[in-house]
């Protein structure tokens, strides 16, 4: 008998804890849901190159790129949008088999942009004559296929990194983002002061190394813009993420 009563304490002691873990279960607030990020979703595609004269192919090869590159991290500094990073854009491009095409037409542009999840695509083409440079750019609608914006930006090849950060300037007026704060700006430009186009050229030349997997030559061409510059973030950040401690 004794032994028969400890046995059912027992069990209902056990019946009694696990209901009141289970009333608490059904207490305790439940956690927030994660937050959507609402802000509008910018994707920069490669720059074509247009009509070239008094310049390299290869140098223009590398710069669509590297400009493209520039621009998407210039663009970045605005915390009111969500820029795509390149490295994603790349994938997608391998994906549909288009990574070795020089042009994108509008349409593939635009599905490549649903495929992003971009509110916004952004193409354009290079047009260099001697030392004179432009660039004309495009700002697509994704969801109604519509150019919002054509921009133009121009100037000289001696400062081509200009160019990139007026079209970033550009892109966030197209796109009605808020405008960066002069004091933001100018902590931005001291952390990442304009580089000269010797050491941009270097960072082009790395960035299409690297876009055909060859990482030697693209780490060497790294060094190359962080010695011509050694205040270059962007190629140092770059340069480390595709091999480590390669540029610290």
């Amino acid at each position: 008998m004794n032994r028969l009563a400890t046995g059912s304490i027992a069990l209902a002691f056990g019946a009694l804890v696990a209901g009141a873990v289970g009333v608490r279960a059904q207490q305790a607030p439940a956690s927030p849901p994660a937050q959507q990020d609402t802000r509008p979703t910018v994707a920069i595609l490669d720059f074509d190159v247009g009509a070239a004269i008094g310049q390299p192919e290869s140098d223009l090869d590398a710069l669509r790129r590297g400009l493209a590159s520039m621009t998407i991290s210039e663009l970045a500094v605005n915390p009111a949008v969500r820029v795509v990073e390149r490295s994603q854009i790349q994938s997608i491009l391998q994906e549909q088999d288009l990574a070795k095409s020089d042009r994108v037409d509008q349409s593939t542009a635009l599905q490549i942009g649903k495929l992003l999840n971009a509110h916004y695509m952004v193409t354009g083409t290079l047009y260099a004559l001697h030392d004179d440079f432009r660039i004309d750019a495009r700002m697509f609608n994704v969801e109604t296929s519509q150019i919002i914006r054509t921009d133009e930006v121009r100037g000289k090849l001696d400062n081509v990194f200009d160019l990139a950060a007026q079209l970033a300037q550009d892109l966030m007026r197209d796109a009605n983002l808020p405008p960066l704060e002069r004091h933001v700006m100018e902590e931005h430009r001291q952390q990442n002061p304009a580089p000269p186009t010797q050491a941009v050229m270097a960072y082009s030349r790395a960035v299409l190394y690297a876009d055909r997997g060859d990482k030697q030559q693209a780490v060497d061409q790294y060094r190359r813009a962080l010695a011509a510059f050694p205040s270059y973030t962007q190629a140092r950040t770059e340069c480390n993420r595709l091999q480590a401690d390669a540029c610290s």
